[in-house]
This record gives structure tokens, C-alpha cells and sequence, in this order.
């Protein structure tokens, strides 16, 4: 029983590892969720600033994103302020959003101590938002800053329209 009873707790307290072990990354949302959205931010960051202090800031000027995009977007940005906290727990967040007339950048900085030892997380969630903004022909990149701290940047294409 008392081995029974220590698994159970390792399950309770690792079942969302195990979920987006099991999930596949083409897995679509939950439908029953409202849909993720950058429109949606305040909410996130609010979710997350209750154990941790988070800011974030946006250059340019806002503009509808296309679905997928908008989607890819705030999946960067939940991924990587889960594993703020999670990897710098209490660490400041600064989630930054930049638009151009190309498309939109996105910049997650946590002041934590520095990366995880190693062993610590599988990355899948990382590789997971990584594999999306490829597949939007996008870019991410994720890892320690030189100061200490740890970086994700995302750059998501998103031209404006040319009004004629």
C-alpha cells in the first residue's frame, strides 16, 4: 500500500507532465475552452501574476492577427510563463509583443538564477511551440541569457495588408 500511495502522489503531482507527454502537439484545443487569443493576454498574465510578478509591454501598433497566428502567438506565450514558473519560481517576467508591417515578435524574459540543472524538464513544450511557428514559417529560439535568466523569442510572420 505504501508504494501504492507514493505513486498516486507522483501521478497527482506530475499528471500535467504526463498529459502533454501524451498529447500530440497537432492535438487541436479544447473546444470547449474559448479560443486562445492574444486578445486574451490580460487574462494569461493575470493567471500567472498571482505567484509571480509579470509585466508586459507592446510596440507598434495592434493589429487582428490571422487565426493560426494569433493561436501560435499566445501558446509562446503560456509555454513560456509556465516554465518561468516552474524553473524560476517568483523570478520577474517581462513578456514583451512588438508589431511591424512584417508580423509580430514576441519576447519572454524571467530574471530567474539561471537554466535548470540538467535533467530537470523534457523541453517538449518548448519543442512543441517551436515546431508551430515553423510550421507558420516563423521562428523561435529558447535559452539562458548571459546575466542569468532564460530567453524565449519568437518571430511569427504577420505582413499588414496593403490597402489599394
Amino acid at each position: 500500500m505504501g508504494r501504492f500511495a507514493q505513486w498516486r502522489g507522483m501521478v497527482l503531482a506530475q499528471g500535467h507532465r504526463l498529459r502533454g507527454a501524451l498529447r500530440p502537439a497537432e492535438e487541436p484545443d479544447d473546444p470547449l475552452e474559448p479560443p486562445p487569443s492574444l486578445n486574451r493576454l490580460d487574462a494569461l498574465v493575470e493567471g500567472f501574476a498571482a505567484g509571480q510578478p509579470v509585466r508586459w509591454t507592446l510596440a507598434g501598433q495592434p493589429r487582428p492577427l490571422p487565426g493560426p497566428v494569433d493561436v501560435v502567438a499566445y501558446r509562446i506565450i503560456e509555454e513560456s510563463l509556465t516554465n518561468a514558473c516552474r524553473h524560476a519560481p517568483g523570478a520577474a517576467v517581462a513578456v514583451r509583443l512588438r508589431y511591424d508591417p512584417t508580423g509580430i515578435t514576441i519576447e519572454v524574459r524571467d530574471e530567474g538564477a539561471g537554466p535548470a540543472p540538467s535533467g530537470g524538464g523534457s523541453g517538449r513544450g518548448l519543442l512543441g511551440v517551436r515546431r508551430r511557428a515553423e510550421r507558420l514559417g516563423g521562428t523561435l529560439s529558447a535559452g539562458p541569457r548571459a546575466g542569468g535568466g532564460f530567453l524565449v523569442r519568437a518571430v511569427l510572420p504577420a505582413p499588414e495588408e496593403v490597402a489599394e
